[in-house]
């Protein structure tokens, strides 16, 4: 029935066929190696199906009880006389919501979830602006075109899925208004996205000249790159410390460019970029410290909420346009860690800043400067940015898992439960792939070809950097091939019906070092964390925490300064539990590790005082001498994701 439903939705929504759009089905990026599929080829099962129920139960689809601006008619209204409505960031952070609400929607086939984001698309697209710009007029404030970039991913979204020519003729209008140097002011530049798009989907070479000009031009002077100070420069060797929101968002631009022009300088900036916030900023969680700016790496170190989604996606376009797999590897560990770690498992409440460690989380505890309640686990924030920015990054990580290649191809990018159907081969066939799998927690993916007739198209499977003994099996007879860690493996043959492939991916556990004689625990895509005991108080004093979407606080109530005995991989102890159910809630975790410890006496919450002089307690450093009880014993470490408090980074003994 659902298929029946989303065929007539696909079809009609629009009220045009095919033959009458006069722009191209997709976007055309000559140089990238892969290209989305539409979000309703997908089907998210198993886990990552809940995971979006919980979205649609939680704050996407009650985003309104997080407070303002999303109980606000957030892009249905035009700028009023409300002071805070005049600027430009509650546009913000509502387009954020918009983008990941629409995703969500079309993986889950839900047409609450995907009504909810086109009331708001669909006003935008239907009230006609004199001077033919989309969206309220007038914001206020530095960067008042950069909510455009957040909001009209939607746009892109919804043109993916019902091909309307009016998004584009839309779209076409509103950036034609503008010149090339208009965006060239920092966030305002992320409009290139857009208008990169567009080319690829009209030919029409004056957006992508506007998005060279607006790069071109951002580059020219430091006053378009100028925030607190700071300066952003992708090709030199300078240590980045931008607001990291920033920094991740605009280093995808150069690479974007480089798919539509294959001019590599624009890649190279990219990739350099990159690798030096990788170099100086990222954190055991997958993502880079970002207590709003990027901030180095410590035991302390943790990440706004806002980049556990611009990290995927900037991954997603790098995935994309390289067809390196080692950008899905960097996804996973983003998504699975940071991306999880960071929101109440019925996703009901949100941190604004989370981390690797992280012992206390009340209205007082938060360490990483700003606002003292910020790593509570709340609805909504005193800046909402987090808020809408945490319903995209499973939507953005489930429309990446299946890719296709070009030559008609499908590749399977990032592993977990689910499905794809596409046209494969020169004729264009229609096949249906199923993913069977309790993947990250689980080591193999069995791949199951539907397909009414054989058919001959490049398979592609992902190898994990990280898998030392990969192997892919048809139809269970294991077969003679080169797999090579961190890059995909390609099938070509003819695939018959129920025809099965079988990836394993046995995890080995690896023990990373850190600042501080730091250490910490992985296997496979796993960070793996010592989850605290707490005590769980609802906030009642805070006007975005309500009965139905409550603020939490957690308070350790055990002992949780452990410092690890363990010299190697061999020391630790990998436990694998029966099936409990949905696997990131507390209790549940289907994979542990156990490993030697003991407890250090001088190492505690640290004891301050907080915006109104009261006492209050956060998170610590490692102590400088580990003064230890002298006792051996055993502790288990559970995923990174499953845990609301926890020890990730241990100090060495």
């Amino acid at each position: 029935m659902k298929k029946i439903f989303l065929v007539l939705f696909v079809v009609f929504a629009s009220g045009l066929t095919y033959a009458q759009n006069k722009y191209k089905l997709h976007p055309n990026p000559q140089f990238s190696k892969y290209n989305l599929f539409s979000p309703t080829a997908i089907t998210s099962n198993g886990w990552l199906h809940q995971f979006l129920e919980y979205q649609k139960s939680g704050l996407t689809g009650h985003i309104e009880d997080a407070g303002y601006p999303f109980n606000t008619g957030m892009w249905t209204v035009q700028v009023n006389d409300k002071q805070e409505d005049r600027f430009w960031w509650p546009y913000e952070q509502s387009g954020y919501f918009v983008d990941g609400c629409i995703k969500a929607g079309y993986l889950l086939r839900d047409t609450f979830l995907i009504n909810k984001a086109k009331k708001q698309v669909n006003y935008v697209l239907n009230t006609k602006n004199a001077n033919g710009r989309l969206g309220p007029q007038g914001l206020k404030g530095r960067w008042n075109k950069w909510p455009y970039t957040g909001f009209l991913r939607s746009f892109m979204t919804e043109y993916i899925v019902n091909h309307n020519p009016a998004i584009i003729d839309a779209m076409m209008k509103h950036y034609s208004t503008y010149k090339g140097e208009e965006f060239a002011d920092e966030l305002d530049l992320c409009n290139a996205e857009e208008m990169c798009w567009l080319y690829g989907i009209t030919g029409d070479e004056g957006m992508l000249h506007r998005a060279e000009v607006a790069y071109a031009t951002f580059k020219s002077d430091h006053k378009y790159r100028d925030r607190d100070g700071k300066d952003i420069d992708f090709a030199s060797d300078m240590v980045p410390n931008y607001h990291g929101v920033v920094y991740i968002e605009i280093v995808k631009i150069p690479a974007i460019l480089y798919s539509y022009t294959g001019k590599k300088e624009y890649l190279d900036e990219a990739l350099h970029g990159i690798s030096q916030m990788e170099k100086y900023d990222m954190l055991v969680s997958g993502v880079p410290s970002s207590n709003e700016h990027l901030n180095g790496i410590s035991e302390l170190a943790g990440h706004e909420t806002c980049n556990l989604s611009t990290i995927p996606y900037t991954y997603g376009y790098m995935l994309q346009i390289t067809g390196d797999a080692l950008w899905a590897d960097k996804i996973e560990k983003a998504v699975f860690n940071a991306g999880i770690g960071a929101v109440t498992k019925d996703f009901k409440a949100e941190q604004y800043f989370s981390a690797p460690n992280q012992f206390i989380a009340t209205m007082t505890s938060n360490h990483l400067g700003y606002e003292d309640s910020r790593m509570a686990y709340l609805p909504g924030h005193d800046v909402e940015c987090c808020t809408g920015n945490v319903n995209r990054f499973m939507p953005y990580y489930i429309e990446q898992m299946w890719l296709q290649t070009k030559d008609n191809g499908i590749a399977a990018a990032l592993f977990g439960p689910s499905a794809i159907d596409a046209q494969v081969g020169a004729a264009k066939q229609t096949v249906s792939i199923t993913e069977t799998t309790k993947y990250p927690f689980e080591e193999k993916m069995d791949f199951k070809i539907g397909t009414k007739k054989t058919v001959k198209f490049p398979f592609q499977v992902r190898i994990p950097a990280w898998c030392k003994t990969p192997s892919i099996a048809i139809n269970g007879k294991k077969i003679a091939a080169s797999l090579v860690p961190g890059q995909f493996f390609t099938l070509k043959r003819a695939f018959a019906n129920g025809d099965k492939i079988t990836l394993s991916v046995p995890m080995s556990v690896k023990i990373t070092t850190w600042p501080n004689d730091g250490l910490a625990v992985e296997r496979g895509p796993i960070v793996y964390s010592y989850p605290i005991a707490a005590t769980k108080d609802t906030v009642s004093n805070y006007k975005k925490s309500t009965a139905k979407f409550p603020g939490v606080e957690y308070r350790p109530t055990a002992a949780w300064n452990y410092a690890l005995l363990v010299k190697n991989a061999g020391d630790v102890q990998v436990i694998k539990n029966a099936d409990k159910g949905y696997p990131w809630s507390t209790g549940t975790a289907p994979v542990m590790l156990r490993v030697p410890a003991e407890r250090l006496t001088n190492w505690k919450l640290r004891e301050t005082k907080d915006a109104k002089g009261n006492a209050t307690e956060q998170t610590s450093f490692f102590p400088a001498n580990r003064d230890s009880t002298g006792k051996k014993q055993y502790i288990d470490l559970v995923p990174y994701g499953s845990t609301l408090l926890r020890v990730t980074v241990f100090p060495k003994k």
